[in-house]
């Protein structure tokens, strides 16, 4: 028996059945994702509780601490409301603070590149479906990340084994990322079968247009919701839709707890009409996702990668190699290409040597890689300003 702590009790009991043949992978995976669904069934009927919430964010949305309630502050109190019942979605109000979001896009910016959807061979193709720049930030990186992590799985109910690596996204005015699902079935194929669930924090407020919307026949937990969460762009108009805040996040799940996947998950990343958006989503699994990463503690080295702003050489032999005529013969990893930094840019000649305060010129090297050229008055704004000063190569 699974007991609801709440005034309306909730039981949840399960009996074997002898079935054959039983998939037992199949059926782990239902079990765990039905335990999840009806925990997260606490947070719609368990409001009489929680005191501290105004009346008119009842009956949707709780408190994320008890102690909260006491003095409960809309803007800063973390908190949490259903807000789609087609798909199972939940909107996260102040997940993370200020210095967690500046440490994030400390740690992304530097790395951003031009984002990649999934190619039928399984490797990250570029395409016009999704506009945006993108990086991923190893699990278990480094104590900040490390809380976060946690953190979402304590809300999620899904162990850290189960994420993915967060990435960060930065979509500019116009970018956008079509509509589409975040997994698909692959029971037949080795390792994780399926994503479960889609966790995604917003890192900065957009002036307008950026919401997470569900054009695929999606229906509100509360039909009163879009009036209250105010104005959104036309690509969010009579769908279920979270709008991006700094510090909130946005949870649903695409799959029905019998693991057959909800037509109501297909979400689109609407186009930024006026600002820019960073979002990090974590998809979470049915099995552990590559648990040897976890096991094996890797964690990301923020001085592993070259700068894609200096013109370095990352081999001992980069000079023998350009003299022996690699840099055309082997131009993808000597030189590098559009979407990638190469070994040998130096001797080979694609890049420039900057000094520290040339901006320009250090972003025209990211900008060869296919990297976000830096703005300093954007990181400023997003709480890393002094990351412009860290992120530069030595004076010649």
């Amino acid at each position: 028996i699974y007991k609801l702590a709440s005034n309306s009790q909730i039981h949840l009991q399960l009996r074997t059945i002898e079935l054959f043949p039983v998939d037992f992978t199949r059926m782990r995976s239902f079990l765990i994702f039905s335990l999840v669904l009806y925990s997260q069934a606490f947070l719609v009927f368990s409001e009489s509780s929680w005191g501290g919430l105004p009346e008119r964010l009842l009956p949707n949305a709780i408190v994320m601490h008890h102690e909260a309630e006491k003095q409960f502050d809309e803007d800063a109190t973390p908190w949490v409301q259903q807000v789609g019942l087609h798909p199972r979605s939940y909107y996260f109000h102040n997940f993370l603070t200020k210095a967690e979001l500046a440490h994030m896009v400390r740690i992304a910016a530097p790395k951003l590149k031009r984002s990649t959807v999934v190619g039928n061979d399984g490797e990250g193709v570029v395409d016009d479906i999704r506009t945006s720049y993108g990086m991923f930030i190893r699990r278990l990186a480094d104590p900040v990340i490390t809380r976060i992590e946690k953190r979402i799985s304590l809300w999620t109910h899904l162990p850290i084994e189960h994420q993915e690596d967060i990435q960060v996204l930065r979509y500019a005015r116009g970018q956008t990322y079509g509509a589409h699902y975040d997994s698909g079935d692959k029971s037949n194929e080795p390792g994780p079968k399926w994503r479960l669930a889609t966790f995604l924090m917003y890192l900065s407020d957009v002036e307008e247009g950026g919401e997470t919307a569900f054009p695929q026949n999606s229906v509100w937990y509360d039909p009163s919701i879009p009036e209250r969460m105010g104005p959104v762009s036309e690509c969010a108009k009579g769908h279920v839709a979270a709008k991006p805040k700094a510090g909130d996040a946005v949870l649903f799940y695409s799959f029905y707890p019998n693991l057959t996947m909800d037509p109501a998950a297909m979400h689109t990343g609407c186009p930024v009409v006026k600002g820019v958006k960073w979002a990090a989503p974590v998809w979470m699994h049915d099995i552990p996702f590559r648990p040897e990463e976890i096991s094996s503690g890797k964690q990301l080295n923020l001085d592993r990668d070259p700068d894609a702003g200096m013109c370095v050489d990352t081999h001992l032999r980069c000079g023998e190699w350009a003299t022996a005529g690699e840099c055309e013969k082997n131009r993808l990893y000597m030189a590098g290409g559009a979407n990638s930094l190469g070994a040998c840019r130096k001797s080979c000649r694609t890049c420039e040597s900057c000094r520290s305060s040339d901006m320009e010129c250090i972003n025209r090297n990211r900008e060869r890689g296919g990297y976000w050229k830096l703005n300093k008055d954007e990181l400023e704004w997003l709480g890393a300003g002094d990351l412009w000063q860290e992120d530069q190569s030595p004076e010649l």
